[in-house]
């Protein structure tokens, strides 16, 4: 199987007016997977049932944020890590920045090395073509949807 991606056109980003229109490959996403598929799927390649295997991962959910608020990173081996960064603003002494300084965080996720590697044979093919027959998403500045 593969990924398949859609055209966008998209105006050149900060030009008045929009600028010049260019078209870009972007992912074309059909559905998600949902935890309940999952979870299906988990228990259909084990020995563990979909109520166990769903509460495993509700464990899971709620022990990530847990980790992450006392400040540590959290560590998944083959799939990657996920740790906290903050954006703050900036100061002229180091006795000006405070907690106050803190403007927003978020969550970051780093694919580990064996996932970048795996996400390196992904083969790509074009979308079916749409409504209109273009195969295309027109809508002006579309971000990947």
């Amino acid at each position: 199987m593969s990924v398949m991606y859609k055209i966008i056109r998209r105006a050149e980003p900060g030009v008045v007016g929009g600028g010049q229109i260019k078209f870009y490959a972007g992912i074309y996403r059909e559905r998600e997977a949902t935890l309940r598929e999952l979870v299906k799927e988990i228990s259909s390649r084990s020995t563990v049932t979909t109520a166990d295997a769903m509460a495993v991962i509700e464990n899971f959910l709620e022990l990530i944020p847990k980790f992450l608020r006392n400040g540590r990173t959290v560590n998944l081996g083959q799939l990657g890590r996920f740790s906290v960064n903050i954006s703050s603003k900036g100061y002229e002494t180091p006795e000006e920045v405070g907690n106050y300084s803190i403007v927003k965080s978020k969550v970051l996720f780093t694919p580990s090395d064996e996932m970048r590697d795996e996400l390196k044979t992904i083969k790509y093919s074009r979308a079916p073509l749409d409504f209109n027959g273009t195969g295309a998403d027109w809508g002006a500045n579309q971000e990947d949807a």
